[in-house]
């Protein structure tokens, strides 16, 4: 904003109070596409066009689907690479890494969230890579392992009011999966996941001690801070 930020000082105070004011706008902004976005929208991401159906997480206009889905990239995913997309919501995450993987299987608790990834795997021309299927975090994938996992978790703390809120919040989610990913990465797996400065869960990942993390992408958005951890097992 062109201001100098002094640590203590008036400038620092105004810039936290403008971002204070901006962050409750965006909430605002999100309360509100809970409550009216009912209407199937066609988004863009890097020149891709991703389907969003009635009742599905939009993660291109709350962004945090779109920023994980643009940290990938051929350095990161091998061309034999298998996948997993934890609540892949409209499939933004499962599409980008197709590209460059051998295999990608979607997830969703939500069936109108796999519904959608199954569109968007057919309208991209990746649905001989892309398999989606329904069920809670790991459920759908017992006793199978990958070489990367995608998170977008849900942010905040609390029982969801409807399959779509789902997506934003949870009693217990995030903690299940710090403790249940280890079972299903390959020996040499990780697993990228974004979080935002404004969630409520970002101390559990910190206090996994069997896991080991590092930030691989972090943009300051002013209403919050986003980043894209890299996980694994600690040895």
């Amino acid at each position: 904003m062109g201001s100098k930020t002094v640590v203590g000082g008036y400038e620092g105070n105004r810039w936290s109070a403008l971002r204070g004011l901006y962050r409750r706008a965006m909430r605002m902004r999100v309360r509100l596409f809970f409550r009216d976005d009912n209407r199937l929208r066609v988004e863009k991401i890097d020149g891709v066009g991703i389907i969003v159906l009635p009742d599905v997480f939009n993660g291109v206009r709350l962004r945090t689907g779109a920023f994980l889905a643009e940290t990938l990239s051929a350095a990161m995913i091998s061309p034999g690479a298998r996948v997993l997309d934890l609540g892949t919501g409209s499939g933004i995450g499962a599409i980008f890494a197709a590209r460059y993987a051998a295999r990608v299987v979607a997830t969703d608790i939500n069936p109108a969230a796999v519904r959608c990834a199954q569109i968007n795997a057919l309208a991209q021309h990746l649905d001989h890579k892309i398999e989606t299927r329904v069920g809670d975090l790991f459920a759908p994938v017992r006793a199978e392992q990958f070489d990367l996992v995608l998170f977008n978790p849900p942010y905040f703390r609390g029982k969801p009011r409807s399959p779509l809120d789902a997506a934003w919040r949870s009693v217990d989610v995030f903690d299940r999966f710090l403790r249940e990913l280890p079972a299903h990465l390959t020996p040499t797996g990780r697993a990228f996941v974004v979080l935002s400065s404004d969630g409520e869960i970002a101390d559990a990942l910190a206090e996994a001690k069997h896991l080991s993390t590092r930030v691989v992408r972090r943009r300051d958005f002013i209403n919050e801070i986003l980043a894209v951890y890299e996980i694994r097992c600690v040895e």
